[in-house]
């Protein structure tokens, strides 16, 4: 294959990657506290390190998705046991496989009064799980807890120093991976009541959307004229 072919080819495996970005932002416009994904190029100097230079292999940079926490908007549910948090802090929520976190702080109680999250994993207090007598507690913009005027939990808050490094588990969960939690930033602050929205601007990815198509359709003329040149090339030298 002519190295023409190759890199347009190569450059529309990167559009249908950041295709699949922009199409996953998209489906999750109106879910609550989802984080838009960014596709990410490769530096070109990495790349032609990588490559030593030769165009026998090449490839283009690809595309890598890094997540932006940015915050967004928070909207009023008027649910007590909605809550959002105002800063780059995350809730702790656990089950039996393991310890995830989140910003989508749509919780409610279990069967036993326990403070879970709508798929059922335990929010974590600061100390240990939380257990509510009613699901209309006061909750402050500390993360304190109470009940007729009593303090019953803290919502334990969890800032991390490189949020980036965190690992999407599904669900608005993310896994720690390598990032690290960062002990000396100062408490998170929460609103009761409200749900932060997505940051993702509709309009914005749709734009993006569309560029990406057309330059996927770019791609494809040049490999149809180069197969045509490839033909026609093929067909004078049968005439020898």
């Amino acid at each position: 294959m002519s190295d023409g072919m190759t890199i347009a080819a190569a450059s529309m495996q990167n559009d249908m990657q950041r295709l699949n970005i922009l199409s996953q932002n998209i489906a999750n416009a109106l879910t609550p506290a989802y984080k838009r994904d960014l596709a990410v190029a490769s530096g070109f100097s990495a790349f032609m390190a990588g490559s030593a230079g030769q165009l026998q292999e090449m490839s283009l940079p690809g595309f890598s998705a890094a997540t932006d926490f940015s915050t967004a908007v928070m909207r009023n549910s008027g649910n007590p046991l909605d809550l959002a948090i105002e800063d780059g802090s995350f809730f702790e929520v656990s089950d039996d496989r393991g310890t995830y976190y989140t910003r989508h702080g749509s919780f409610m109680l279990d069967a036993r009064g326990q403070l879970v999250t709508a798929s059922g994993e335990r929010v974590a207090g600061v100390s240990g799980d939380i257990q509510l007598g009613n699901a209309h507690p006061v909750i402050d913009r500390q993360g304190r807890v109470l009940e007729n005027g009593e303090l019953v939990a803290q919502i334990k808050l969890v800032r991390f120093a490189d949020s980036g490094r965190l690992i999407r588990a599904g669900v608005g969960k993310y896994l720690q991976g390598d990032a690290l939690i960062d002990a000396t930033a100062a408490d998170g602050s929460l609103r009761q009541g409200f749900l932060e929205a997505s940051n993702v601007s509709t309009s914005s990815e749709m734009v993006r959307l569309i560029e990406t198509m057309r330059h996927f359709e770019g791609g494809q003329k040049v490999i149809r004229m180069y197969d045509e040149m490839l033909d026609r090339a093929i067909s004078k030298l049968g005439e020898f």
